[in-house]
């Protein structure tokens, strides 16, 4: 027999009349007219015994598997079907009635074998109802309380045996009924009882075993909607029935994986999002996930370019999820969906998720590449907002993916140029950049911040550098500058460097860009306060560079602390960005306009150290070597030979434009005329230290200077005290501060320096002066040293 083996015993605790189909309207013949058999008759109806229940079951086989065999045989087993519809599963009948009716039900599909296909809609109607009705007891919904709650199960358990049985002999053709089935299987996964779960297994591995065998026939798109509906169950048992259904469509051939897909991973999400703590459900929704990926990464490209864009979105949203396996998970598949992208290349180094090469379209494939274009400049702000949330996540693994991905999408950005809208990337930006309650942190507040918040800040000013460089006629617009300028300017502020030095970046595109619009500052500062910083100008227009600068001096002149913890830092990164001898030339002008002396002598102090040991100011430095050896006012100011080889320069020499302001600061100006090589000037302004007060951080700045030149940046000059006749104006300088300093560290670096002037002397004493300045005269210079000496310099310059 094909009825299911080792189903238990139930015992009945009395049974109470319950609806369960409707009523047929056609009279329906008694039990006693069809098996002809009064005990079989009580069977029916569930008066019998146990004892008769084998042979009432073999009774019904035999007496249907006679009766197909002849073309009146079939109204004979309509009739049987009639009599149980009305004496089975009618509203009002006994649960035992019913229990012997799916068994009667399950015998007939049995003795039908091949022919049950002509009886199939009626059988399947006494199981599941008519659509729209009242369900059959197949899919009637579980009830467990009341006096019967024995029988109820055991009529849950038998509806499962009796489909079994039907399913057995009608195989295939069972399959347009599969969605309305797996209506009823997924309340009986979920059962209470395990003996019903268990038949439901049982069910459940046959369907999918004749489903896997006859694809062709399966309604697939009405079955999906009852599997993702289902899916947002969370019994863990229906869950695990859906992730297998779901599992078994995605292997089918001819299935369209661009309508279901979305469909199946919204489903895989939700059973992955609720915590019901069943390791086997997230195990095998991870599989799927798996199994999906790959099924996208292998569809044309077009069909995975519908998809992609399609579920980008929910992706971003599962990036703010609370779990970390999830928020991982979302992130691989926006990785993944980046690298598909036809000719994009993965970012270097990127790490995290599996290799897959991007597809490079041919030349053909220009609205295949456009598609891709517009589906990426859509989607791309809400994928972006999902990346900020995990790129400072806690979790390490999470955090890494998060930055591989930002940068994958850096570079597709990149690949985007003007195409991508920036109204709402910038809006998005934003609000990142100003996030509650952290400008009022100061600096003091560095140690508690949280390290998550400035990742995201320092991937936020990245996205606002690419779209400057890549979106400029959008980015310079005035609404836009408006939006993003005071965010970045107050992240100047922040606590940390990291942040500081992307906003000092920012800032410098801002201040080289041609706006598209005229910008001002009253544009991005409202109180204006900009304008009590300096005196009132000559000229009625300044440009946006000059006055960004001087808003950025009006910031360490609020904040003196900032200017002393981070002023270096904020100048060479500035410096790097920027023309620096711009950058110099704009704040010597705006130094030499300060009224506070004490804030503009600590300002030549801080761009004064910075302009001669900074690697970012090379350049400078460079520049005022090369003016004091070539420019005629610098000649002429040092009392040099070649003084009277011109008038005055159209540009400015960069000497003259820093010095009166680098007066601000004594010691200050007597570095810069030292490393200028303007050692008369430098020899007047030390006689003139005398007169000031010896205070302690005037000497603390001799001290220092002292420090500066004793370094190896000031090497040049060290060498020129081997000519003292040459350069008696230096010896001079220095041993004016020798005189100046008290007996320190710094006096005895010097005083020590200054004993092996001595032996230049002598030096000289014994030969006649060079009639150059260098150390080697040039009769000393044989034709063999001076190709040595051109190799050296061609050799170190390198």
């Amino acid at each position: 027999p094909l009825l299911l083996a080792a189903m238990p015993d139930m015992p009945s605790d009395g049974v109470v009349a319950v609806p369960l189909a409707a009523a047929n309207a056609a009279p329906a013949p008694r039990p006693e007219e069809i098996f002809r058999d009064a005990a079989m008759a009580q069977m029916l109806v569930g008066k019998g015994t146990e004892n008769f229940k084998k042979d009432f079951l073999q009774h019904i086989q035999n007496k249907v598997s006679v009766a197909i065999q002849s073309p009146e045989g079939k109204k004979d087993v309509e009739r049987m079907l009639q009599c149980i519809q009305a004496y089975c599963f009618q509203p009002g009948v006994t649960l035992a009635s019913v229990k012997s009716g799916l068994t009667a039900v399950g015998a007939i599909a049995i003795g039908l074998d091949s022919k049950v296909g002509d009886f199939l809609e009626h059988i399947m109607q006494l199981l599941l109802g008519d659509p729209g009705g009242p369900p059959g007891p197949f899919l009637a919904e579980p009830n467990s309380e009341g006096t019967d709650h024995r029988e109820r199960e055991r009529v849950r358990y038998l509806s499962c045996e009796s489909l079994f049985n039907v399913a057995k002999v009608a195989n295939e053709e069972l399959l347009p009924y599969l969605d309305r089935i797996f209506d009823g299987l997924s309340r009986l996964a979920g059962d209470v009882v395990p003996d019903v779960r268990h038949a439901a297994q049982v069910l459940d591995r046959l369907l999918k075993d004749i489903t896997s065998h006859h694809q062709d026939k399966l309604n697939v798109g009405s079955f999906v909607d009852e599997l993702a509906k289902r899916m947002k169950f969370k019994n863990p048992m229906i869950r695990q029935l859906c992730l297998g259904w779901t599992s078994l469509v995605l292997s089918m051939e001819n299935v369209d994986l661009e309508s279901f897909i979305p469909r199946f991973l919204e489903g895989i999400f939700e059973v992955m999002e609720t915590h019901d703590h069943s390791r086997d459900s997230r195990q095998n929704a991870d599989t799927l996930l798996d199994k999906c990926l790959e099924k996208v990464k292998n569809l044309e490209r077009p069909k995975a370019r519908r998809i992609i864009f399609q579920t980008a979105p929910r992706l971003a949203e599962s990036c703010k999820n609370q779990d970390k396996v999830i928020r991982l998970c979302s992130l691989c598949w926006l990785y993944e969906y980046v690298k598909l992208t036809p000719n994009f290349a993965a970012a270097p180094g990127a790490s995290g998720a599996s290799g897959s090469a991007s597809v490079a379209l041919r030349e053909t494939d220009d609205g295949e590449a456009q598609d891709w274009q517009t589906g990426w400049a859509q989607r791309l702000p809400v994928v972006m907002d999902g990346v900020f949330d995990c790129i400072g996540d806690k979790e390490t693994e999470v955090s890494q993916m998060a930055v591989d991905l930002n940068n994958s999408l850096l570079e597709l950005s990149s690949s985007l140029g003007d195409r991508l809208p920036v109204s709402e990337p910038v809006a998005k930006l934003r609000d990142r950049l100003r996030p509650p309650d952290t400008r009022q942190l100061g600096l003091q507040a560095a140690g508690s911040e949280d390290s998550g918040l400035v990742v995201v800040q320092v991937a936020c000013l990245q996205w606002i550098c690419l779209l400057l460089a890549d979106s400029p006629q959008q980015m310079l617009q005035k609404e836009t500058m408006k939006e993003l300028f005071m965010p970045i300017f107050e992240n100047l502020m922040h606590p940390h460097d990291q942040v500081v030095i992307a906003s000092l970046r920012v800032m410098a595109q801002i201040m080289e860009a041609h706006p598209v619009e005229e910008l001002t500052i009253e544009d991005f500062f409202q109180d204006r306060c900009v304008d009590s910083f300096t005196a009132p100008r000559t000229s009625p227009t300044v440009d946006l560079f000059t006055k960004i600068v001087e808003r950025l001096l009006l910031v360490f002149s609020n904040q003196r602390e900032m200017l002393e913890s981070r002023g270096r830092l904020m100048i060479r990164q500035l410096c790097g960005h920027l023309d620096p001898r711009r950058l110099y030339v704009t704040v010597a002008r705006a130094i030499q306009q300060e009224p506070n002396k004490d804030f503009a002598q600590k300002l030549v102090q801080t761009f004064n150290w910075i302009l001669l040991t900074a690697a970012e100011t090379r350049r400078l430095r460079e520049e005022l070597l090369e003016e004091s050896q070539s420019h005629p006012q610098l000649l002429q100011l040092a009392s040099l030979p070649g003084s009277s080889a011109g008038s005055t320069a159209e540009v400015k020499p960069l000497f003259l434009e820093l010095l009166e302001p680098w007066f601000h600061n004594p010691a200050s100006a007597l570095a810069l005329c030292l490393w200028s090589q303007q050692y008369d000037l430098a020899s007047e302004l030390t006689a003139r230290f005398a007169s000031f007060d010896p205070t302690l951080e005037f000497l603390q700045q001799l001290d220092q200077l002292v420090m500066l030149i004793e370094s190896p940046i000031f090497s040049r000059l060290r060498l020129r005290l081997l000519e003292p006749r040459q350069h008696p104006a230096l010896l001079k300088c220095l041993l004016g501060l020798a005189m100046l300093l008290p007996q320190a560290g710094a006096f005895q670096a010097l005083t020590e320096r200054m004993q092996l002037v001595q032996s230049s002397l002598l030096l000289e004493a014994r030969e006649p002066a060079p009639k150059s300045g260098d150390w080697w005269g040039q009769d000393k210079r044989t034709l063999e040293l001076k190709a040595l000496l051109e190799t050296f310099d061609k050799v170190s310059h390198a």
